[in-house]
C-alpha cells in the first residue's frame, strides 16, 4: 500500500474471475493487494486459487460462519462484510459479488463501497445484465463502477468502459475490461500509484477496442 493511499478490501463470489484474472499479473498483486478478500461461494477449486493469492488476508462466508442464515442471506451477507470492515479498520469495499448489499452497511459506509457492473447503466440493473444487454441488440456493451446507495446498480457513476457489441464473443470479452477501471479507482479514489501507462497496458492486452475515460468522475 502507498503511504497515502486507502485501505480497501473485496468482495466476490461465485468464480471469483475478475478477481483471479486481475491479481494473476504478480505486479497487480503486489501493488494493489487488498487488506482483506471475502468470498462467499463454495467452490473448492475456487477457495484454493484465493487461497493461494491471498493467504490469510482470505476470508471465506459460508455455512460454517456463525450468523449465517440462508433465508436472510443479503442480510447476513450485508453484516458480515460490515463487520469484516469495521475489525480492520478497512476504508473501502469493491465489490464483484452477487448479493445485494443492504441499507445499514451502505449508510455506515457513505460513498465508500463500489461496485462493479456489467452494463452501461442506467441500462440493463440487476442480474444477467449482459444478457439482458445482448437480448437488445445495442451497440455497444460495458461496464460501470458506481456508489451504492439504497436501489440496485442506481448509485452515483464514477467510471465505464465500453465496446462495440459486434467484437462480442464471451462474458469475459465484457468483464475484463473492468481491470483498467479498478486501476482507474485505485489511482482518482483511493489515492494509489497508479501510472498511466500501467492502464494503457490493461487496455492494450485486451482484443478488443475499448472506449475509457482517462479519469473517474468525482
Amino acid at each position: 500500500m502507498n503511504k497515502n493511499s486507502k485501505s480497501f478490501c473485496i468482495y466476490c463470489s461465485n468464480g471469483a474471475s475478475r478477481v483471479i484474472r486481475f491479481y494473476a499479473f504478480k505486479e497487480n498483486l503486489i501493488k494493489y493487494k487488498p487488506k482483506k478478500l471475502i468470498y462467499d461461494g463454495e467452490r473448492d477449486d475456487i477457495i484454493t486459487k484465493l487461497n493461494e493469492m491471498f493467504g490469510d488476508d482470505l476470508i471465506l462466508f459460508n455455512k460454517n460462519v456463525k450468523n449465517f442464515d440462508q433465508k436472510r442471506i443479503h442480510n447476513s451477507t450485508s453484516q458480515f462484510i460490515n463487520k469484516v470492515m469495521d475489525d480492520f479498520s478497512i476504508e473501502y469495499l469493491l465489490c464483484f459479488g452477487d448479493k445485494i448489499i443492504k441499507k445499514e452497511f451502505i449508510s455506515s459506509y457513505p460513498n465508500r463501497l463500489i461496485n462493479f457492473h456489467p452494463a452501461i447503466l442506467p441500462s440493463f440493473k440487476g442480474l444477467k445484465a449482459i444478457n439482458q444487454a445482448l437480448e437488445s441488440k445495442v451497440v455497444f456493451l460495458g461496464n460501470t463502477a458506481h456508489f451504492m446507495d439504497e436501489g440496485i446498480d442506481t448509485g452515483k457513476i464514477i467510471v465505464q468502459t465500453a465496446m462495440l457489441t459486434e467484437e462480442f464473443e464471451d462474458y469475459e470479452d465484457v468483464l475484463e475490461m473492468q481491470f483498467p477501471m479498478i486501476k482507474l479507482v485505485l489511482r482518482d479514489i483511493l489515492g494509489y500509484d497508479v501510472k498511466k501507462s500501467s492502464i494503457m497496458i490493461e487496455l492494450k492486452t485486451r482484443k478488443k477496442r475499448i472506449l475509457i475515460p482517462e479519469k473517474c468522475n468525482l
